[in-house]
């Protein structure tokens, strides 16, 4: 089991607040994307102060063959943690402007991914035939309007409020995150990404790339 990172700033932005990190335990990998919001400063800070902070709640607390249910409990408690530390820097900042950030992690064995998401980053499943499955639900107001029936699926990636967030790390005092449990099967892969990624390339182009690209 290997994980393998990847970050760019891209061609319009003058700073990346996105943070990733993985980590390898004895009989899986975690790792975790964040991407800030708030502004240059804040933003690159929430997500610096929220992967730091989930991979050491995660680190303090796992034990090789822990259940999968209690991973995803795990995971969620990161969450929160992620979510205590960024909301009381916020507080306290000099910055005057909102502070917080997405965050999605995984814990992935050889037979089960247990997944943990707040926001708009992505979990994906490339799957042995090389489809990818979106496994995470974006915390969007365009979400949001496709779940009720207001707007069809493919107006998801070009509503006007497809950037809303309706919840991130940070902005409030609790936080309400999604955690999951899939199997994997042999030759699957996760992938973790921002908007940054998923926003300029869409599911069919992400499955061709996995498919023709060494993970490395």
């Amino acid at each position: 089991m290997k994980a393998y990172l990847g970050c760019d700033i891209g061609k319009t932005r003058t700073e990346n607040q996105d943070s990733i990190r993985a980590e390898s335990f004895p009989d899986g990998v975690l790792a975790f994307v964040c991407d800030g919001m708030g502004g240059m400063q804040n933003g690159s800070a929430a997500s610096k102060i929220a992967i730091a902070s989930a991979e050491e709640r995660f680190r303090s607390e796992y034990y090789a063959g822990m259940p999968a249910e209690d991973i995803c409990e795990l995971l969620r408690s990161c969450a929160a943690d992620a979510n205590q530390k960024v909301y009381r820097a916020a507080v306290h900042s000099s910055i005057p402007s909102r502070m917080g950030t997405t965050l999605v992690g995984a814990f992935v064995r050889e037979d089960v991914c247990c997944i943990v998401n707040v926001g708009d980053s992505r979990a994906y499943l490339i799957g042995s035939e090389g489809a990818a499955k979106q496994l995470t639900t974006d915390h969007t107001v365009a979400e949001l309007l496709y779940q009720k029936g207001v707007i069809t699926a493919d107006k998801r990636a070009t509503h006007e409020r497809r950037n809303e967030l309706m919840r991130a790390i940070g902005v409030t005092f609790r936080v309400l995150s999604d955690t999951h449990t899939f199997p994997l099967k042999e030759n699957e892969q996760i992938l973790l990404c921002s908007d940054g990624f998923y926003g300029m390339v869409d599911d069919e182009k992400i499955a061709e790339i996995v498919r023709q690209t060494a993970p490395e």
